[in-house]
């Protein structure tokens, strides 16, 4: 029993834990390296490490990917020691090899799986961040603009019968679509945005000011 005397939680430390307010998660992050092998010889054979799970990417709990995501990066493994296409499952030329070294395996593992695991992290930062009732001021203010931006493309993409993509975090729920197709997506719709600010700005700015101080800058006196 956590509360009886000697116990290894006590009753004060169960009362201010249950009082204690909401904190922020650490940043999400990811390791760029996720596997290292030396070549074997002829006194030893080839040996490699790779990394999976938390060991690659670390975030919180927000978007409901860690399990999935790690799960996801032993299937890749697999393949790639096989010789398959670690994203796809998809035959190769290693594949047909009767020997498929150990290097060449973790090399596609790298190269393959390492942009996948980026966008992972992206989609874990800016997909659902605030929905823990975090006390900062900052959180409470980034809050409502990421409200705000969320509800801004579920409009749109109704609006626009899909046109203009849903929000990150829906569209990861999509099995179909990999982190980084979620995020290429999610891009272009953010690029979208962008630039109708910047054309809607430049054009109040002429209707407002015109141009003709800026011809005034450049013609020499």
């Amino acid at each position: 029993n956590f509360e009886e005397e000697g116990g290894i939680v006590s009753k004060e430390e169960w009362d201010r834990f249950a009082k204690a307010e909401g904190t922020r998660f650490p940043y999400c992050q990811h390791s760029k390296g996720l596997a290292a092998w030396v070549d074997g010889d002829d006194e030893g054979g080839a040996c490699g490490v790779a990394l999976v799970g938390d060991a690659i990417h670390a975030f919180p709990p927000d978007i409901g990917q860690g399990v999935n995501a790690g799960l996801m990066d032993v299937v890749c493994l697999d393949r790639a020691l096989k010789g398959l296409d670690p994203e796809t499952g998809a035959e190769t030329d290693d594949t047909r090899s009767s020997s498929l070294p150990l290097e060449t395996g973790l090399k596609q593992y790298q190269k393959r799986h390492a942009p996948e695991i980026a966008a992972l992290i992206r989609l874990a930062r800016f997909g659902a961040p605030y929905q823990y009732k975090q006390p900062h001021r900052a959180d409470r203010m980034l809050l409502k603009f990421w409200t705000a931006n969320v509800a801004l493309r579920v409009i749109l993409s109704k609006l626009t019968f899909g046109l203009v993509q849903p929000p990150s975090i829906m569209l990861s729920q999509n099995k179909d679509l990999t982190f980084r197709q979620v995020m290429k997506r999610a891009d272009l719709t953010t690029a979208l945005f962008k630039t109708i600010l910047v054309g809607g700005f430049g054009f109040w700015f002429k209707q407002r000011y015109g141009f003709g101080f800026l011809k005034a800058l450049l013609v020499k006196p």
